[in-house]
């Protein structure tokens, strides 16, 4: 019948404080150590749950050579010690640290508690049922010269986790723009002005007015403006002399004044016809300027801001109704332009 486990924890307790390995050391010098020889390859071929339970039974028994070697078989294997739980693995190197304080190795126990307490900085005191005064005296020692360590690790751990706190936040808070974002793109369409090819060949400024140039197309209508009026004075001065003229009946009777009349007339009627030719030829020189500058600036389209998209199947516009009014033989109309 398997025994309970107060009874043997009490069992356990007083084999180790009977045992001689805990008592005071003698005048001559420190314990002498169980001559248990360590355990062979193919006593340590047990799962880590077994090899636990027998490293124990040592220790219980007294065998703190056999328990320490036993213990440090099972921690030294990555591979059996990565199966156990962090409480196993604590309990054993409080078991083999208990060995080894038995044997008066009490750096090589040290070290033991403070791989222990490194591994987790609030592990609590060993039980004192199981283990002896000296054991829980030497793991208070190692925690107390650890604690400066235990208190920089934990501010460490507390900073890590305030960072990724403030990451996660400030992540949440750039998905949170993202989407807004993304909402306020898809509530709204780009206007799009597109422009013609053709307007770019129509004079008078008219292209560089649709690149939206106003200053040049501005330049381009006034100076087209001039000369298209110039050369239409000039034009019409030519016609009304030439109306003046008649044929030479309007002329002078008086020989000498009608010569000097005619001189007059055929020197206006050149510098008319001078300044219509210059004016007509600038007009022409001006217009295929401004029609090839506006053809190599053309810009295909302009983006004009957003608008807020209609999505299909929504509410219908609002009915719009519009009165008109016109002239027609003998009378007039009365009429309603609606949008429904």
């Amino acid at each position: 019948m398997p025994r309970p486990p107060i009874l043997s924890g009490l069992l356990a307790f007083g084999l180790v404080l009977a045992h001689p390995a805990f008592a005071a050391p003698p005048a001559g010098g420190a314990p002498q150590p169980s001559p248990t020889p360590p355990p062979s390859a193919s006593e340590t071929a047990l799962s880590p749950d077994a090899a636990v339970a027998r490293a124990t039974a040592f220790y219980e028994a007294g065998e703190y050579e056999g328990c320490a070697a036993a213990f440090g078989a099972l921690l030294d294997d990555a591979a059996q010690s990565a199966q156990l739980s962090r409480r196993a693995r604590e309990q054993a190197r409080v078991y083999r640290a208990a060995c080894l304080i038995a044997q008066g190795k009490i750096d090589l126990a040290d070290d033991e508690f403070r791989v222990a307490v490194r591994e987790n900085p609030q592990m609590a005191v060993p039980n004192a049922i199981v283990f002896p005064p000296t054991v829980i005296e030497r793991f208070v020692v190692v925690r107390t010269g650890l604690l400066e360590e235990i208190r920089r690790a934990e501010e460490e751990r507390a900073r890590l986790a305030r960072e990724a706190a403030l990451a996660a936040q400030r992540r949440a808070e750039s998905e949170r723009l993202r989407v807004a974002e993304l909402e306020r793109l898809a509530a709204q369409e780009a206007i799009i002005v597109k422009n013609r090819r053709w307007l770019a060949s129509v004079p008078f400024g008219v292209g560089q007015f649709q690149n939206r140039q106003y200053v040049l197309g501005s330049v381009f209508l006034a100076t087209e403006a001039i000369l298209l009026g110039t050369a239409l004075t000039a034009v019409t001065i030519e016609l009304s002399l030439h109306s003046q003229a008649n044929g030479g009946r309007s002329l002078s009777s008086d020989p000498a004044k009608a010569e000097a009349e005619k001189d007059a007339l055929n020197q206006n009627l050149r510098t008319a016809n001078t300044v219509a030719l210059l004016s007509t030829g600038a007009l022409l020189g001006v217009a295929i300027l401004g029609v090839v500058e506006a053809n190599l600036s053309f810009v295909p389209e302009f983006h004009d801001g957003y608008r807020p998209r209609v999505v299909p199947g929504g509410r219908p516009p609002r009915a719009v109704v519009v009165p008109t009014a016109g002239p027609v033989a003998g009378g007039a109309t009365l009429g309603l332009v609606g949008r429904f």
